[in-house]
């Protein structure tokens, strides 16, 4: 039981302890923010001194500037006042050399003028005459040209006649050979187209014949011995139709040809 025993001023050490404590960090914010014043203290008096010092470089700089100033200005002045001077100057001596230039000009001008007169006045006359003898030559030149005209296009006309009715002449025969052809062509196709009809009439006539003779086989009866003239298109079948081939032993009744179109089924 004596470990569990507590102290009666352990407390009042405690307080005292945290009480020390409190002076310790007091005492150092304290001394913190005395540093941080001096410091600002310090910055301040810097700040001022460069302020100072920068008002000091301008005024001189200003000074040195307005200085500066005055005396470009007094030198464009004279340079202006000179310039203006030998602008005069050579002013006149060009306006001098100009009259003098004009004058000298205007003679050169003068002869120029008499000499190319002169001049264009020959050249006038001979392309005067030149232009006489150019007119007679094209004079000439222009009716052998217009009897050309004339031949070639007679020498047109004359062929395009000619061209003209050797071209409806061969159309014409050309119509002809093609209508003689078709003509042709017409009745060679109805002949083979009547040949084929009159040739599946007999086959017909024959099968029909056949069938109608296997028929009467089946049912004993007597082969027929009838014939017909095999040129008569469909005409046999037809003639029989109410024979004895109407009907089979089965029920079955056998179709007739119609036209010589329709092969028995």
């Amino acid at each position: 039981m004596g470990r569990h025993v507590i102290r009666l001023d352990a407390g009042a050490e405690a307080e005292e302890e945290a009480l020390r404590v409190a002076d310790q960090a007091y005492d150092k914010a304290m001394h913190a923010t005395m540093d941080v014043a001096n410091s600002e203290l310090e910055r301040a008096e810097a700040l001022r001194v460069a302020t100072v010092a920068r008002a000091e470089a301008l005024r001189a700089a200003t000074v040195a500037r307005a200085d500066a100033l005055r005396r470009i200005s007094s030198q464009h002045v004279e340079a202006v006042r000179r310039a203006e001077s030998e602008r005069t100057a050579a002013l006149k001596r060009s306006e001098a050399r100009y009259q003098e230039a004009l004058i000298t000009a205007e003679e050169s001008a003068t002869k120029a003028v008499e000499y190319a007169y002169e001049a264009e006045m020959a050249a006038s006359q001979a392309a005067h005459e030149e232009a006489l003898r150019a007119a007679e030559t094209a004079a000439v030149s222009a009716i052998a040209r217009a009897a050309t005209v004339r031949q070639a296009a007679m020498a047109r006309a004359e062929a395009m006649r000619n061209a003209s009715k050797s071209r409806a002449e061969v159309v014409r025969d050309a119509t002809k050979d093609y209508e003689a052809a078709l003509d042709a062509a017409a009745r060679s196709r109805a002949e083979e187209l009547r040949e084929a009809t009159r040739e599946q009439d007999e086959a017909l006539y024959a099968a029909t014949v056949a069938y109608e003779n296997a028929l009467r086989a089946a049912q004993d009866a007597p082969p027929s011995l009838e014939r017909v003239d095999p040129t008569v298109e469909a005409a046999g079948p037809a003639a029989n139709e109410g024979g004895p081939s109407a009907s089979a032993g089965n029920g079955q009744r056998e179709p007739a040809p119609n036209d010589g179109k329709i092969t028995p089924s």
